[in-house]
């Protein structure tokens, strides 16, 4: 065995056993590059474009100047505002679809661009999917397989928090019963993210709220997650200190280009670290609150994140690395101190965003969270991603202590 072969060998003992990690989109950041969209789509040989565009955004001064910009470098464009009001679904994206096809199924696009939050940018997959797979949307549910490879999409944030345009995961409802299955495929992986954070300025404080913690569930679950690793640990890492040090700021400087900056790019190393490793009890157990209820589905991370914290650290899990990131603490405390100010500062900083603290402005009360509660039931092997043994009566009873709450 050569020596660079026992070196390689040593560092995998130090950190894992076995190394898998997936980045495949290219990225560019900086204050005011989608302007520049364009000429980023001449890079890939991209000249008739399907543009799909959250209508909350679309007449702003910002996003005009990038129609401009496409008009001015030739670029022929079909255009979709997204105005669904919920999360995508697959009867949507049979609909949409036919707007990107002629009448042999034939697409008039050369692939898709996605300007909006996470529920654009995975409907831009979908799209992309679509219009070279046949059959409806509802056929590619889950992760399937055979498909023909979709058109390339290049995504546009206007959010910092979902980590879509970083992953090759697409969430859609099944309307009929009410659960996220996605389209995912490794073919879904964006062609380029254009982080712009001049595109989230305008972000009104709901949606800045629900989408920076749905950014710090990510960081966070995937930190502790069983399927982590010294790569994803890195992501979450930096991501967690990005977030959390910024969402304290956003509220108070919402047109702090720099804040906005950072919130975005901690968005995106948590959308990487999660998919490298995989969720826990938040992202579990907020996806029927989001599906029965309508409950946003940051919203419903944040309220859960709290006390999965408080949970962990009841437990014994060790967050003293992350709580040294946070800006201004007292490194010098020992980690049990840490760990139980680190619960503390993670309650607070929901508070301080204004997140509920339960369910009931959702309408979710005694009378129906039995539907939770059994949904709950089949979700044994996502919760199993907590690193502190977490069961389906563990997530029951921490659903009917929010309630209470």
């Amino acid at each position: 065995m050569s020596k660079g072969k026992k070196e390689q060998l040593a560092f995998l003992e130090t950190h894992d056993d076995f190394l898998e990690f997936n980045l495949k989109t290219k990225m560019r950041f900086g204050a005011g590059i989608s302007t520049d969209l364009g000429k980023y789509l001449k890079e890939f040989n991209l000249q008739r474009v399907g543009i799909i565009v959250d209508s909350a955004i679309s007449k702003l001064p910002v996003v005009n100047e990038i129609f401009e910009n496409l008009n001015k470098e030739g670029i022929k464009t079909i255009k979709w505002e997204y105005d669904l009001g919920f999360e995508p679904d697959y009867t949507s994206l049979d609909i949409a679809r036919k707007q990107f096809v002629n009448d042999k199924n034939e697409p008039l696009v050369d692939g898709f661009v996605g300007i909006g939050g996470g529920s654009v940018m995975d409907f831009s997959k979908g799209l992309s999917t679509l219009t070279v797979n046949p059959g409806p949307a509802i056929n590619y549910r889950g992760f399937p397989k055979d498909l023909k490879k979709p058109l390339p999409t290049i995504v546009m944030p206007t959010t910092a928090g979902t980590g879509s345009e970083a992953t090759y995961m697409a969430v859609f409802i099944n309307k009929e019963d009410k659960l996220k299955r996605g389209i995912n495929t490794m073919y879904n992986f964006p062609l380029m993210a254009i982080l712009d954070p001049k595109l989230t300025v305008s972000c009104p404080k709901p949606v800045t709220v629900s989408t920076g913690i749905d950014g710090l569930v990510h960081a966070l679950e995937s930190y502790v997650a069983v399927q982590s690793n010294y790569l994803t640990k890195i992501f979450a890492r930096d991501a967690f200190k990005l977030l959390f040090n910024n969402l304290n700021k956003v509220l108070d400087n919402p047109k702090d280009v720099n804040v906005r900056g950072n919130l975005m790019l901690g968005s995106y190393l948590a959308g990487i670290s999660l998919m490298n490793s995989g969720s826990g009890i938040g992202g579990v157990l907020s996806a029927p609150t989001s599906a029965h209820f309508g409950v946003p589905h940051g919203i419903a991370g944040g309220i859960l994140l709290p006390y999965a914290i408080e949970f962990n650290v009841k437990n014994g899990y060790d967050y003293s690395e992350l709580y040294d990131l946070i800006d201004g603490v007292d490194k010098s405390i020992d980690k049990k101190e840490k760990n139980k100010l680190f619960s503390k500062r993670i309650f607070e900083l929901c508070r301080k965003l204004d997140i509920p603290t339960n369910f009931k402005d959702y309408g979710i009360n005694k009378d129906n969270i039995d539907v939770l509660l059994k949904e709950t039931e089949k979700r044994e092997k996502g919760l199993a991603q907590n690193p502190i043994p977490f069961s389906v009566e563990d997530g029951k009873k921490l659903l009917l202590k929010i309630m209470e709450e």
